[in-house]
């Protein structure tokens, strides 16, 4: 078995310098963690975190809890913080949140029981045990994409905003009758506001739940045979799939029969030439790997007032939207 001693030898330093390394990024200087870290490798050393952990009340673990990991924005996202936090030497322990109703309690329970320093989660409601647990555990907690508690920091696209811009953009090319389908209701209220604005009545087509998902493309037919929207905005990826074999089945043409709308960029909305609201993926984790160091690195003081940021979203104009005549009514 390779031990840090064998690293020590190879890399011609000493057995506390090996410790460094897989325990401080910044006590030592890069050239000589360079050697170590090309050693390790050479002789296949895998560290032992759990004894370090133990010894020195530091696990340098981070759990990520994401909700929906089909969604391309909620792995990506992983990713680029997994990345952010490997140059500070933390890994991140990554948790699927089901939608089940104690999905998120269960995974919180495991990462805190697994000794992380701090946990960054999709919240999907209000928990009182979720609240209950994450203020007895003293880890830091962080809400990433989502916002129900107003006790932990959040950090969260701009959904409202994203969703009122791209309603008004319709409503500016003549529709009136916009479904949104969204699996949950945080982007409705951008919706019903800017119709409101804009003096148009709202009624139950405008909004509609694909859930369960497994069902959504009967769940759509039904509600686009029932309502016949001239435009739709799709929230997630999924939902644009399921959206595309409908209007296929129902023989509809994008944007000549019917104009759509989709939430963030993928192979499906660019090969298709939809018009899309999208997130800098790179920016969201930064910022979310930005939060977490802030406190892992103790910048941020005990007792700071919980922080809520809100971060812009990017418009990318292509072809799927029809430009309609306001003197003809809608069918």
């Amino acid at each position: 078995m390779v031990t840090s001693r064998d690293v020590a030898k190879l890399a011609g330093v000493s057995v506390a310098t090996v410790s460094r390394v897989y325990s401080d990024s910044n006590a030592v200087t890069d050239i000589t963690a360079r050697k170590v870290l090309d050693a390790a490798r050479q002789l296949g050393y895998i560290p032992n975190t759990v004894a370090r952990s133990l010894k020195s009340n530091r696990s340098r673990t981070v759990g990520l809890v994401i909700t929906n990991i089909f969604n391309p924005v909620f792995y990506q996202v992983a990713a680029v913080i997994t990345t952010e936090l490997e140059k500070f030497n933390y890994k991140v322990i990554l948790s699927f949140n089901s939608t089940y109703e104690r999905s998120l309690l269960k995974n919180l329970q495991t990462l805190l029981a697994a000794r992380v320093e701090a946990i960054a989660f999709t919240p999907l409601f209000e928990d009182s045990d979720v609240l209950e647990l994450l203020n007895s555990s003293n880890v830091y907690s962080l809400q990433v994409l989502g916002n129900a508690y107003q006790q932990f920091d959040s950090i969260m696209c701009n959904d409202y905003a994203a969703t009122s811009k791209l309603t008004q953009y319709l409503i500016d090319r003549g529709h009136r009758n916009i479904m949104l389908i969204c699996p949950t209701e945080d982007r409705k209220e951008g919706l019903l506001h800017t119709l409101a604005v804009n003096r148009i009545d709202s009624y139950e087509g405008n909004y509609i739940s694909p859930l369960p998902l497994e069902n959504s493309a009967s769940i759509i037919e039904d509600a686009i045979t029932k309502y016949r929207p001239t435009a739709i905005i799709a929230v997630t990826q999924d939902v644009l799939t399921a959206l595309m074999i409908v209007l296929k089945k129902l023989h509809y043409k994008i944007p000549d029969d019917i104009s759509v709308i989709a939430y963030d960029e993928n192979p499906l909305s660019q090969y298709e030439n939809i018009t899309t609201i999208g997130h800098n993926i790179q920016y969201i984790g930064t910022e979310i790997s930005r939060f977490l160091l802030d406190h892992l690195l103790e910048k941020n003081a005990p007792g700071d007032a919980p922080r809520h940021i809100f971060l812009d979203t990017t418009f990318i104009e292509r072809s799927s939207v029809k430009e309609l005549n306001r003197g003809n009514k809608e069918i």
